[in-house]
């Protein structure tokens, strides 16, 4: 499996995000049916296109443009996977950089394949497909169902990404230019120092790991055209085959409260806004599987708001099953701070309940149904299963969900650690004593700490807010 990766030129946006969120949750779904090792799962980093030589110079004008570029890069890639880790998605097998010696030979190779092929032709320095030839012998447009010949073709195009209304020949490899950085080239006797055009990665990249054809290729439904058409071209071109993947699977946009995401609307989010308004990252994380992947996805901080609430009374839920067996020190192994405890699942030796996993299994596996999956999630919550029994199978299947709702095991821990559970020790006695203003007030320091106080007739309980 191939996923478009991200382009390291700033923080990736939750449109972005949704992507990889997607991806990674069939990543989980695959693994669950058929085993760890059932999949290789290629990402690739675009560290080499317009977008990251154009800000790499503006940021580090000083450098040579290939160290400019090696540095500036490297800081966004970092930010990137702090960003992949919060939303609890999985390490790819492999993480292939556009700017990879290895890489880019493979890539100078396909140009060279398709400029035999005479799919391809020289101008001005730079080497460019020509969509015409290939529209000869192929059909182009496939994944979007383009008609050629109501479209404006044959005008050639020197940028990585280009107007969606017309069909344009698209450069393979751009001639060397002043201030940016480039890799020597030669073709058919004939010096070409440049850079790679972005389509040409990935073709090179996914082919060189995956081999061709490979089985699922991923990307958001903007990449179709012209990223993945093109893909599609150079495949059949430099390796000869009419279908290099077998399939391909696009995720949905993502609408911020009815509009296209934009600077210019003030509307453009990434994850660190999504913190900075006290959110849990894996709040978004949920509020992607609320939604099926190929549907459009509306987001608005009223909506994460809602998935927060969503996602914690799940987290509560899970916290409130008897865990009197569970409670050994044998079960927990700490990382760092309490909140970076880990769940070990070998230990617990859960009873999953197979009537449930049964039917979790045949919604998710139905195109990846995660809104009816999550309904199922909550049917075992409120189901008459032993609180031993929902634990084992909520636990398995979050397997896939990614929402780490282990970490429901961890809240008395958490309580201990924070001081929580002395203030509530101390709100009981005062209760008992009949302190209502030193009960008040406990309460509200509880509250400032991220949890709310509950008094039932059983006693008092406390929930993540």
């Amino acid at each position: 499996m191939y996923t478009c990766g991200p382009t390291v030129y700033n923080f990736a946006h939750v449109g972005n995000l949704r992507a990889y969120i997607f991806a990674d949750t069939l990543v989980r779904t695959l693994k669950y049916n058929f085993g760890e090792e059932s999949l290789k799962w290629v990402m690739n980093i675009t560290d080499v296109d317009d977008k990251t030589i154009r800000d790499s110079k503006k940021k580090y004008p000083e450098l040579e443009p290939k160290e400019a570029l090696e540095k500036f890069t490297c800081g966004y890639e970092k930010l990137f996977w702090e960003d992949m880790k919060k939303l609890n998605i999985s390490s790819p097998s492999v993480v292939p950089h556009a700017a990879n010696e290895k890489y880019l030979k493979e890539m100078q190779r396909l140009v060279v394949k398709i400029h035999e092929a005479g799919l391809a032709y020289v101008k001005d320095g730079s080497v460019y497909f020509s969509v015409n030839e290939y529209a000869k012998k192929y059909k182009y447009g496939q994944l979007v169902n383009l008609d050629l010949s109501s479209l404006k073709t044959g005008t050639r195009i020197d940028l990585d990404e280009y107007d969606k209304e017309n069909v344009q020949d698209f450069v393979l490899w751009k001639g060397k230019k002043k201030g940016e950085p480039y890799w020597d080239f030669e073709m058919a006797g004939e010096k070409l120092p440049g850079r790679p055009g972005w389509h040409i990665e990935c073709s090179a990249m996914g082919g060189l790991e995956l081999g061709m054809p490979f089985d699922i290729h991923t990307g958001g439904e903007d990449l179709k055209f012209p990223h993945h058409e093109d893909e599609i071209a150079q495949n059949t071109a430099a390796f000869g085959l009419e279908k290099g993947v077998n399939f391909w699977m696009h995720n949905g946009m993502l609408m911020v409260e009815g509009k296209k995401m934009s600077k210019s609307l003030g509307n453009f989010y990434n994850l660190r806004d999504v913190e900075e308004r006290a959110f849990d990252p894996l709040a978004f994380r949920y509020l992607c599987l609320m939604t099926h992947y190929r549907k459009p996805l509306d987001f608005s901080w009223r909506s994460l708001q809602a998935a927060k609430n969503g996602l914690n009374h799940i987290y509560n839920q899970v916290c409130e099953l008897k865990q009197e067996h569970f409670k050994s020190i044998n079960f927990f192994e700490r990382e760092g701070k309490i909140a970076d405890w880990k769940y070990k699942s070998e230990p617990l030796n859960l009873r999953i309940n197979q009537e449930y996993n049964k039917k979790f299994v045949e919604k998710i596996n139905d195109d990846l149904n995660t809104s009816e999956a999550l309904a199922v999630l909550q049917e075992i919550l409120k189901s008459d299963l032993s609180d031993e029994e929902k634990l084992g199978t909520v636990l398995s299947i979050d397997d896939v969900l990614g929402l780490k709702l282990h970490k429901a095991l961890f809240v008395m821990a958490n309580l201990e650690a924070s001081g929580i559970a002395d203030l509530m020790g101390a709100r009981e006695k005062a209760r008992a004593e009949k302190n209502w203003a030193e009960s008040d007030r406990l309460r509200e320091e509880i509250e400032k700490r991220g949890f709310t106080v509950e008094d039932a007739k059983e006693g008092m309980r406390v929930r993540k807010i």
